[in-house]
């Protein structure tokens, strides 16, 4: 800043270094000067030095002139807003500052007084138009045409599915621990009558009753899975948990349809058992969407005694149940009872389990099977062995192919035991 002097014998600083916080300080130094400006004329006077005074008032006026270009300069400066911050606050707008260069965020970097098109120490001060000049050149990208081969792609340690839905029937069955491979239960085949005779000469009737077997015989079930070392060590997503939980569930739907519709041996499931109560709908009704609620009644008719009905339930496919939801009687009231906090649903006042096991609506044709009524405690499920997994690296493609194999094995059995506790309805032919 610049400094005057009178031409007095007193020397008289008139303006030492300015520092200037803001506006408010700014005005104490004008009229400071102002104040020295009217104290060195006031001394001219009494002296009748006027040319004095004419050459003090021309030097004074330079150096407010000078004074006023430094103040807005220093005016300027405010919008970089590092002034009267704590070192604290300074390194974190530098940070920050330096961020938004990095991330092209130009509203940042305005607020903070800088310009993206400065091209010298002192042009970041200067308010400029900001503009984005056009790509020069061919820039490397991370597209196919480029750079695609210097960024590799990233693969999620998660495998997407749906996973299957749980068993409908493994905890609703008899199941028996099976510690042989054979089991058999006697089972009544002809039951005795009573004859009521006219007097005491009268013969009585003998009553022959006749015995059937059913056998629970375990068999066994596997499957494989061959895979290489190099994919068990280079995959991120936990191959031997996806594996085994895939071998899981999918025992679940096997174990649902050796109960309920398998057709070939070792099992039969109840809709393919010939001794199971058939009914078939009315003529013209060959699929499964011809279903009505006369059906539904006529099922439950089918099992004729109050204990074949204890604790009986419809079986049956999720879509064909959606088939049955829209079903109404007379007055146009849905048959079908949504389940609620204190009941579960129920239909024809019996209960419903759904079962993926069972044949769904894409399977519908004529003479199939499709829902089952009947009391799931009548099919026996007997286990020697549960599930077994196990890995084999110690073979003769582990040391040629790098390969390795996971073994899922299990012995287990299935018998409807009482067919006749049991009503199918199928479509007609």
């Amino acid at each position: 800043m610049p400094v005057l002097e009178n031409k007095t014998e007193k020397e008289i600083e008139l303006i030492e270094k300015i520092t200037i916080k803001d506006d408010a300080e700014l005005n104490i130094e004008i009229n400071k000067v102002a104040g020295i400006v009217n104290q060195i004329n006031a001394e001219a006077v009494k002296r009748g030095d006027l040319e004095l005074m004419a050459t003090e008032n021309a030097e004074l006026k330079s150096a407010l002139e000078v004074n006023q270009a430094d103040i807005a300069a220093l005016k300027a400066l405010k919008n970089v807003r590092f002034e009267n911050k704590s070192n604290e606050e300074k390194m974190y707008n530098i940070g920050k500052y330096m961020f938004a260069m990095r991330k092209n965020n130009f509203k940042d970097i305005a607020e903070m007084g800088g310009s993206p098109n400065a091209k010298n120490s002192e042009d970041w001060k200067a308010n400029k138009d900001w503009q984005i000049n056009a790509v020069t050149g061919t820039p490397l990208r991370g597209d196919l045409g480029t750079g695609a081969y210097l960024i590799p792609p990233e693969y999620a340690s998660e495998i997407l599915r749906i996973p299957e839905d749980p068993s409908a029937l493994m905890g609703q069955v008899r199941n028996i621990p099976m510690s042989v491979r054979k089991i058999t239960f006697p089972a009544k085949l002809v039951g005795a009558d009573w004859t009521w005779v006219a007097n005491e000469i009268t013969a009585k009737t003998e009553a022959n009753p006749t015995l059937a077997q059913i056998e629970l015989e375990c068999e066994t079930a596997a499957t494989w899975i061959a895979f290489t070392d190099e994919l068990d060590e280079d995959s991120l997503a936990p191959l031997g948990e996806y594996f085994t939980s895939l071998l899981r569930e999918s025992w679940q739907t096997e174990f649902d349809k050796q109960c309920l519709n398998s057709s070939t041996a070792p099992f039969v499931g109840v809709l393919q058992n010939t001794s199971a109560n058939i009914l078939s709908m009315g003529a013209g009704n060959a699929s499964f969407d011809s279903v009505k609620m006369d059906d539904i009644k006529d099922l439950a008719s089918k099992l004729t005694t109050k204990a074949k009905r204890n604790g009986a339930k419809y079986i049956m496919h999720m879509t064909v149940l959606d088939m049955i939801k829209k079903l109404k009687d007379d007055n146009g009231n849905y048959i079908y009872r949504e389940s609620n906090v204190a009941e579960p649903a129920t239909l024809n006042g019996y209960g419903i389990i759904v079962s993926d096991a069972m044949p769904d609506a894409s399977d519908s044709a004529a003479s199939t099977a499709f829902i089952a009524f009947g009391n799931p405690k009548h099919i026996m499920h007997g286990e020697r062995v549960g599930l077994e997994f196990k890995i084999f690296d110690q073979t003769l493609d582990a040391v040629v192919y790098d390969r390795s194999f996971l073994r899922a094995r299990t012995r287990q059995a299935f018998v409807t035991g009482i067919p006749a506790a049991f009503a199918v309805l199928k479509t007609s032919a």
